[in-house]
């Protein structure tokens, strides 16, 4: 088998947060002060994803940090009763030849829930206006697997949100990518902060709490968005992955230095790296059978800390 290359870690990464808030829709900051504070924590991208109002502007981007365009829009279903609801997330993407981009600053009314055809319908939308669609936090909007199943068309699944795990403890939805997993979905992993308020730079803060770190050929938006369609970084809220490949029929892994490398497959069980004394690890491998529908690397720090990878599927990988 060819050596794949799934994150060189000869290559620039990016860092960036996709998902938080401002005083646009039901942020604490404006968003001059949100922006800033991204950038001065050395972020590289940030999306301003306030609620059904568009964010489309470059007069913050500078050769150091850029703004991803984009949204996030809410269906509230049975909210007060069950808690159940639907918030996905627009990123600009414009290699979906979109009938019509959204202008910014361009506000959009949240659907009335009727049954599932209104997500559908909803993501259906968001796409043909040139968006990237990721399913918000999963776990807090108490979605059901079965019906994320059911739905076409997004991209990637939000399996850690900070504020929510925060301040709710709701912001883990690794059982649903799991699930969408196990039943064919080729779907993505993001880890994001989701902030909204309290003070920025607190011990245990809203900000700077999830991120994606992006493997993109240069700091430019669609180039950022292209890397993110393709799987093409990891997500944390903590540890490094460095480089991750596909080499000599294993799955091979370099990350900063950590507790435990846990490889997860599926069908069949994966592995687990760590030192019997307690001594961090770095790296790992896992050897690759042929069988599995798919396998993904979680690094995950002494503190708990994790940083996931996105799944790797063999069969893509021309195993004999």
């Amino acid at each position: 088998m060819r050596e794949f290359v799934l994150l060189d870690g000869g290559s620039r990464m990016y860092k960036g947060n996709l998902h938080t808030h401002s005083t646009r829709s039901d942020g604490q900051y404006e968003p001059e002060t949100v922006i800033a504070a991204y950038r001065n924590k050395g972020y590289d991208f940030l999306c301003l994803s306030d609620h059904e109002i568009y964010f489309k502007s470059e007069a913050y981007d500078d050769g150091n940090f850029i703004m991803i365009g984009g949204y996030e829009m809410a269906c509230e279903m049975s909210r007060e009763e069950t808690g159940q609801q639907y918030h996905l997330h627009g990123l600009l993407d414009r290699l979906v030849e979109p009938i019509g981009e959204f202008e910014h600053n361009e506000e959009h009314a949240k659907p009335d829930y009727e049954n599932l055809n209104t997500i559908q319908t909803l993501i259906d939308d968001m796409r043909a206006r040139g968006n990237l669609v990721i399913l918000n936090h999963p776990e807090w909007s108490k979605n059901k697997p079965k019906d994320l199943l059911a739905l076409q068309g997004y991209t990637a699944i939000e399996i850690y949100n900070h504020q929510s795990e925060l301040d709710e403890a709701a912001g883990c939805g690794i059982a649903h990518w799991d699930y969408l997993l196990r039943h064919g979905r080729r779907i993505h992993a993001i880890a994001s902060d989701d902030a909204h308020g309290g003070a920025i730079d607190a011990v245990e803060s809203e900000f700077f709490g999830g991120w994606v770190e992006v493997q993109a050929d240069k700091l430019e938006g669609q180039s950022v968005v292209d890397a993110l369609r393709k799987g093409r970084y990891y997500s944390s809220n903590g540890p490094k992955i460095l480089d991750l490949r596909v080499r000599d029929g294993r799955l091979e892994i370099e990350c900063s230095p950590v507790k435990r490398i846990k490889f997860l497959a599926h069908p069949g069980n994966g592995h687990m790296v760590y030192d019997p004394g307690g001594e961090p690890v770095s790296h790992g491998a896992f050897p690759l059978r042929g069988g599995e529908g798919y396998v993904r690397v979680e690094c995950i720090g002494f503190d708990g800390s994790t940083a996931w990878s996105n799944a790797v599927f063999p069969a893509d990988l021309f195993l004999p």
